[in-house]
């Protein structure tokens, strides 16, 4: 037969759908006639019909080969290859389905789909320049279609040019408002952007669009609690668990929301549902053992931690979690195990570095510590210094004052006064609170002494931020430092053009850009310890402690009211039980044994931290009945009226007193303390100079203890000190509020001068 003839029937059979037919026809024309362009081309079609791609592309390229001008063989030959390539790419064979999208750019140069499956591939290895070049191209030939721009923006992202990848997702967005996977990948760059409140939006919008969209709901749960949201990331994740209660992989973070909100016994339930399911889960056990220790529950929090040690031994945090609750509990057999264990990971970051104050460890220690761990909790890092100098000179300064203690808290105590005793003729003082009202006559005190007093519990970090910034704050003084449920977040977008860090944690934040001063003083803080800190040191002339809250009115009480014995020396240490330690408790033993009939007066611990010092002290000798602690008194006055009972206050080591020593001195009371390198244990040597009585200042134990022996024993020297003490109540800087708001006034003032001039550099008050 004919070739021609053959063709006719082969296509008529073809067009019947009587393909095998059809098939054997085409190849009786193409024996005769192998090079045949219309046989190869419809036998090529044939065989991507049947799904045989390689033979389809075989035939169609011979076809085009036999006619290379003919448009319609170019189309099926380039039809073939882009599905025989999408098949391929679709199921992981990039390497094979490169070379033919390059195929088909050879016959077409603007087919779009291959330019911008192309770019996919090269943005599967890892060469994202050249991706971008490819989808660019893409987009040149056809600028409405949304998908290139989107994985133009996912390209982008991956190459870390985070502004541009904002801008193709933007486009495509704009062009598909209802693609959820879009719109997550959107919220993703602008939570790395720094734009956490619009990323928040879009997220939601991603989980509205699609509500089973996990990666989604999980990006948008932890911005939430980034930004301090915790009340619609509780929400969030009620949600899911109310649509899906099989979804107990948000029982974790619902226990976090909780407990940030302060609602630990909540917390403790999701956990518990948690470990139900999942009873090796690690991590559900620290946070078990925190919301725990946190309600109040310390030997339950203390077998949290250990299970969760016991499934990961290398586990940082709740290591950490135990050492609090043994130090707090004066349980110290294994302490030095658990301290030995933690100092040696502490390298890794993972706990909070407020636990390191209680420890013998170096100032750089500390400060290396405190960097690692902002690096790795700040969801953003803190831009450097910008000064903004020029514009006119302020009428008044405007400090804002940044904290979650405004209540009954040691903190309160000590910064009310100064707050009363700024010069409001200079200054404007507003006080920005994160923490709960207790509705304490405390909180009424600081509202009260305040211009304005602005609650921000409720607002997210940028919220937050962005008000203080509205207010106009020229100077930022955060009252926390690292100490927990601290806003540092806020500090980290700086709202303000000056940012100041004191009082309320005893050392470095650890992050340049957070905070531009840290506010010390020459003891504690002296210029050669720069190095220990981060931050441009400021320092007052005197101690860096504003002189406490104490106008209380003095309760007079005696002995007995008080539980002590009405003869024999009075050693007292009223600091919180998690600064004692094995090495100072033992030389408070020897104390005792050294001056008989003596006791020593310890503030109301938990009931077992209480049995855990008689059982140390009778180890050491001593009988337990010579520890005495003074219960919670209801009001202040009646504490520093019994205050006065005692003989000499003794000061803890590595982690000095704080406010319990200034109230030991105002009380006429001598403190002893051993100083060391560290800012925490430096502390009591600045009150004992600002107060005049460098004396009770040593270097070590040996010291510390031949110090106390002799003024137990010389009852007329240590009359002399008190007498001093007392006399310099009316001129010791200790105890001078209106001098201390001066002081810190000046610093003030230059700091705000050495921003408008563009410097900074180290400050020392006059």
């Amino acid at each position: 037969m004919r070739p021609e003839a053959a063709l006719r029937q082969a296509v008529a059979l073809h067009q019947a759908g009587r393909l095998t037919e059809a098939e054997q026809r085409y190849r009786e024309v193409l024996r005769v006639a192998p090079g045949h362009p219309d046989a190869n081309h419809n036998l090529g079609l044939l065989a991507a019909a049947t799904g045989r791609p390689e033979l389809a592309l075989s035939h169609l390229r011979a076809a085009m080969r036999a006619v290379p001008t003919a448009a319609p063989l170019r189309r099926s030959l380039v039809a073939a290859l882009f599905d025989h390539a999408l098949r391929l790419h679709q199921e992981g064979w990039s390497d094979e389905a490169e070379p033919l999208y390059r195929e088909i750019l050879t016959l077409d140069a603007g087919h779009a789909d291959a330019l911008h499956l192309s770019g996919m591939i090269a943005h599967q290895r890892g060469d994202w320049r050249e991706a971008t070049e490819w989808i660019g191209r893409a987009i040149a030939v056809n600028d409405q279609e949304a998908l290139y721009f989107a994985n133009l923006g996912v390209v982008y992202r991956a190459w870390g040019k985070l502004e541009e990848a904002e801008a193709g997702l933007r486009r495509a967005v704009g062009m598909q408002p209802d693609n959820a996977d879009w719109q997550f990948q959107l919220g993703v760059v602008l939570r790395e952007r720094n734009q956490p409140e619009e990323a928040v939006n879009r997220l939601q919008r991603a989980c509205d669009l699609c509500p089973q969209h996990k990666e989604a709901e999980r990006f948008l749960i932890a911005l939430l609690m980034d930004l301090g949201r915790m009340q619609e990331a509780e929400t969030c994740m009620r949600r899911i668990l109310q649509h899906d209660p099989a979804r107990i992989d948000v029982l974790n973070d619902l226990g976090l929301a909780l407990s940030a909100q302060g609602r630990h016994s909540d917390a403790v339930v999701c956990y518990r549902q948690l470990l139900a399911s999942r009873p090796e889960d690690a991590v559900a056990w620290n946070n078990l053992g925190a919301a725990l220790w946190e309600w109040g529950r310390p030997q339950e929090a203390m077998a949290a931690f250990r299970k969760a040690l016991a499934i990961r031994p290398d586990y940082l945090e709740p290591r950490a979690g135990l050492l609090a609750v043994m130090q707090t509990l004066c349980d110290w057999r294994g302490l030095a195990a658990v301290e030995e264990r933690l100092t040696a990971q502490s390298g890794e970051g993972g706990m909070a570095p407020f636990v390191l104050l209680f420890m013998p460890v170096s100032p750089l220690e500390m400060r290396a510590h405190a960097a690692r761990h902002l690096q790795r909790t700040l969801p953003v890092p803190a831009p450097q210094l910008v000064v903004r100098a020029g514009g006119p000179e302020p009428e008044r300064l405007r400090i804002g004052y940044l904290s979650g203690d405004f209540r009954n808290h040691p903190v309160a105590y000590q910064i009310a006064g100064l707050l009363e005793a700024h010069a409001r003729e200079r200054f404007e003082i507003i006080a920005y609170s994160s923490g709960p009202d207790d509705g304490q006559p405390q909180r009424r005190r600081i509202v009260a002494a305040c211009d304005r007093f602005v609650d921000i519990r409720s607002l997210s970090h940028a919220a937050a931020a962005r008000r203080i910034r509205e207010d106009g704050v020229h100077l930022l003084v955060d009252l926390q430092g690292l100490t927990r449920g601290n806003r540092l977040e806020i500090l980290a977008l700086r709202p303000a053009p000056v940012q100041v860090t004191w009082l309320g944690y005893p050392g470095t934040l650890g992050m340049p850009g957070i905070a531009d001063y840290l506010i010390g003083d020459p003891v504690i803080t002296p210029p050669g310890h720069a190095a220990h800190f981060c931050e441009t040191l400021a320092l007052l002339p005197h101690c860096y402690l504003p002189p406490g809250d104490n106008q209380a009115d003095v309760c007079v009480v005696s002995r007995a009211q008080a539980g002590l014995p009405e003869e024999g020396f009075v050693f007292c240490s009223f600091n919180q039980g998690r600064k004692f330690n094995p090495e100072t408790f033992a030389v408070w033993c020897r104390l005792l044994e050294a001056i008989p009939g003596a006791v020593l007066w310890l503030k109301e611990q938990h009931p077992l931290a209480r049995e855990h010092l008689r059982r140390e002290a009778r180890e050491l000798g001593i009988d337990p009945e010579r520890l005495v602690f003074a219960p919670k008194t209801p009001t202040r006055g009646e504490h520093l009226g019994r205050l006065r009972l005692a003989d000499l206050a003794l000061d803890t080591f590595p982690y000095n007193s704080h406010a319990t020593g200034c109230d030991a001195l105002w009380s006429g009371v001598p403190l002893i303390t051993r100083s060391g390198e560290t800012f925490p244990s430096r502390v009591g040597a600045s009150l004992l100079c600002a107060a005049g009585l460098r004396e009770g200042i040593v270097e070590d134990w040996e010291g510390y203890f031949r110090l106390a022996v002799e003024l137990a024993r010389h009852p007329e020297r240590l009359a002399t000190l008190r007498e001093r003490l007392v006399a310099g109540r009316a001129t010791s800087p200790l105890f001078d509020t209106p001098g201390f708001a001066r002081d810190l006034e000046r610093l003030y003032e230059r700091m705000w001068r050495d921003h408008r001039a563009g410097r900074r550099e180290l400050i020392r008050g006059a």
